[in-house]
């Protein structure tokens, strides 16, 4: 499961921009000083224009103004000029300011150079009509560009139509090479971004995710695309006033809505569990408890729960209240009044009420085994991942040995291994991948399609599963299952090569082939 995170909502107001005026006075230093906090929130409510416009004119009456200069580096960061930015906040260090300013202004000037270092060398492509752009690192990320040029185009139309408003671009995406680049662009750390696994931000009016290559089985990173694009645009309706389980759990509400199909909220079985059991332990985490950041939490499952909770939370309120209600209650929190009184009174009700109801909803049980809970995995050095550490108990000997025979290409002595594996471990994604993929190379592939169908149900986010379902349905000539598996799995894990080729011979459709080929062409270095 993939997680997405937000700092603190007036961060960069309240830890890096917060500017004294004190060596200015009387009345003009009370007008500036005014100004330059309008402008503090303008910029963090992603008021862009609105910043540049007060900027403009305060550069024509204060253009030796330090302060002033400083504002015009950040303004031009959030522009995406990070060269420019960097210039601009020098220059104003090196003008007579109080010890307090310096010290702020260096943390901001740190963040500016760290972010100028990881992307300068940052490949970058723009759609046809210039709304939006991907920036990426030259080499395999090549990738994924189509696909993230496509995916925004389809998210700017769905949230467009959700939220009635449209951001103005262009649309800043970019594709961070690894962890410890998106800990060095934002406040988080790399132990933070492993220990609830936030692996994307939406933050300084730009969209940064990390590519799934880093990690060891990929992520849904196309709807995490979405899910920081919502944040996007809820941060700018909102005025940045929009608390985090609000954010969040609208962005989870909207993450697939880019989707031309299936783009309603999935609960996946893992985070049904954990509410479930949450519910009837009495331990579910209340809203609060979320701030400032999910990405602070302490667990993945602690991130996973809070995920579950706001989105179970605020998809209801849509379903029964509608998207309108809605966006009544957001044009009031843009307004100031506290989300839980604007969502209450865009309903008529009250937030108790709203609460009760939610949880009367909760479920309160699973059929089957409880699933396991899949965290996301950094990958660490160079050599190749590899899953069966994350198999228990007796399951693992027999997937450790099925996979030795695999290498050597013995396989229907693989795949006696991995049905011991199976039976040790029924409901493990990473056997039933494994027992999928002998099943088809021994010519079965509808016992294929019987092992690995219902565990890609229950574990919609493990790339493998949907790989081998979609050679298997495909192997079988049922081409639009076929086709709609390999997508889910390219939309998760873009470098493997084999859902490519598969779907460039499932797909009807011309344009999605030629794209297909391509990408498996490209990634087996034809």
């Amino acid at each position: 499961m993939r997680r997405s995170g937000s700092v603190p909502s007036r961060w960069v107001v309240g830890t890096l921009l917060w500017l004294g005026l004190s060596s200015a006075s009387g009345a003009a230093a009370q007008t500036l000083e005014q100004e330059l906090e309008t402008i503090s929130e303008d910029l963090s409510a992603l008021q862009i224009e609105r910043a540049g416009a007060r900027l403009e004119r305060l550069n024509k009456s204060h253009p030796k103004s330090p302060r002033v200069m400083f504002y015009r580096g950040m303004h031009k960061f959030y522009l995406g000029d990070y060269q420019r930015a960097q210039q601009l906040v020098d220059e104003a260090l090196t003008k007579q300011i109080d010890a307090d300013d310096r010290r702020s202004w260096t943390e901001t000037r740190d963040l500016i150079t760290s972010t100028l270092e990881l992307t300068r060398e940052l490949q970058r492509e723009r759609s046809r009509d210039g709304r939006y752009v991907v920036y990426f690192m030259e080499g395999p990320d090549r990738v994924l560009v189509p696909y993230a040029l496509g995916v925004l185009e389809a998210a700017d139309r769905a949230l467009s139509a959700a939220f009635g408003a449209r951001v103005p671009g262009p649309i800043r995406l970019e594709i961070l090479p690894s962890a410890a680049a998106l800990a060095a662009v934002s406040a988080l750390t790399v132990e933070q971004i492993e220990t609830t696994g936030t692996i994307a931000l939406s933050k300084w009016n730009r969209l940064m995710i990390t590519t799934p290559r880093a990690l060891v089985r990929g992520y849904p990173w196309a709807d995490t695309i979405t899910h920081e694009f919502v944040h996007m645009v809820l941060s700018r309706i909102t005025e940045e006033n929009a608390p985090v389980w609000l954010q969040e759990g609208t962005a989870k509400m909207l993450e697939r809505s880019w989707r031309k199909r299936d783009s309603e909220m999935r609960l996946d079985a893992s985070a049904h569990a954990l509410l479930a059991a949450a519910r009837k332990e009495d331990k579910l985490l209340t809203f609060d408890e979320m701030h400032p950041s999910i990405a602070m939490l302490p667990s993945q499952e602690a991130a996973a729960l809070a995920f579950a909770e706001v989105s179970t939370f605020m998809e209801r309120y849509v379903r029964v209240y509608g998207r309108q209600r809605l966006q009544a209650a957001l044009q009031r929190v843009a307004e100031g009044t506290d989300a839980r009184k604007a969502l209450a009174a865009a309903a008529s009700t009250t937030f108790s009420s709203l609460e009760d109801a939610w949880k009367a909803e909760l479920p309160t049980g699973l059929e089957g085994p409880t699933p396991r809970h899949l965290e996301l995995r950094l990958k660490s050095g160079s050599g190749k991942p590899d899953e069966a550490q994350e198999v228990e108990g007796e399951a693992r000997k027999y997937l450790r040995l099925g996979d030795l025979l695999w290498d050597r290409g013995r396989t229907l002595a693989a795949k006696l291994e991995y049905a011991k594996a199976n039976r040790a471990a029924p409901d493990d994604p990473i056997v039933g991948s494994r027992l999928a993929r002998t099943a088809l190379a021994v010519g079965d592939a509808s016992a294929a399609v019987a092992a690995i169908r219902p565990l890609t149900l229950r574990y919609p986010d493990h790339a493998p599963g949907h790989a081998v379902l979609g050679a298997a349905e495909l192997a079988l000539g049922h081409r639009e299952q076929a086709t709609l598996a390999l997508r889910e799995a390219i939309f998760i894990n873009p470098f493997d090569p084999t859902p490519h080729c598969d779907l460039a011979r499932a797909t009807d459709e011309a344009r999605e082939r030629d794209l297909e080929a391509e990408a498996c062409r490209q990634l087996r270095g034809q």
